[in-house]
């Protein structure tokens, strides 16, 4: 053998791998995908729960907005002095459709402001806090339940026209449907436990 620092080679070189490093190998890859499909699956829920608060948060903002402005409007009309008679439902706006075009439900051109005998006490002019409806990610849709300031039963939005309850007027806020809407398709619960319909 040669001074050349090598190592002599006895026996036969090993070529390829045995079968049990093969199914080692396969197995270890499987267990690494099996654990990677979860965390996609998270991550993807994750993401949609993201945009989820996103578009509840837009909403919420468009209606303390018109709130705002309109009682702005009544105390540049006619000073604080009126205020009190004037029900606190009357100030939130009528329909999610009123948050993207106003002219639908104004009258000459105004949002009238109604005191609690039903007397005009003031006009509104409101302007377009959000450019379109935003949808439930889980459903795919602009599908919300409405609630109102003056009155607990609920409305479920699903992109048309709304008749709100009798009595009820002002939308104060809005929430998920629950699945008894089939386009949820199982999504009730979020990845901290919490129910959608409760966000």
């Amino acid at each position: 053998w040669h001074l050349t620092g090598a190592i002599p080679m006895t026996g036969k070189s090993r070529q390829g791998f045995s079968l049990f490093e093969m199914l080692f190998t396969v197995a270890l890859i499987g267990i690494v995908v099996g654990a990677t499909m979860p965390v996609a699956e998270v991550m993807f829920i994750k993401g949609k729960e993201t945009e989820l608060e996103e578009n509840l948060n837009r909403v919420r903002q468009s209606i303390s907005l018109w709130k705002r402005d309109c009682y702005n409007a009544v105390i540049k009309q006619h000073g604080y002095i009126d205020m009190h008679k004037i029900p606190d439902a009357n100030l939130y706006p009528p329909s999610l459709f009123a948050l993207v075009k106003p002219e639908s439900v104004l009258t000459d051109g105004k949002f009238p402001v109604y005191d609690a005998d039903n007397i005009k006490i003031a006009d509104f002019y409101p302007r377009a806090y959000l450019h379109e409806i935003p949808v439930d990610p889980f459903v795919g849709a602009a599908a919300w339940i409405l609630h109102y300031a003056s009155g607990t039963n609920t409305v479920t939005f699903t992109g048309g026209t709304v008749t709100a309850p009798e009595n009820h007027v002002g939308i104060f806020d809005i929430s998920c449907v629950d699945n008894t809407d089939d386009r949820r398709r199982g999504f009730i619960q979020a990845i901290d436990g919490t129910n959608y319909v409760d966000w």
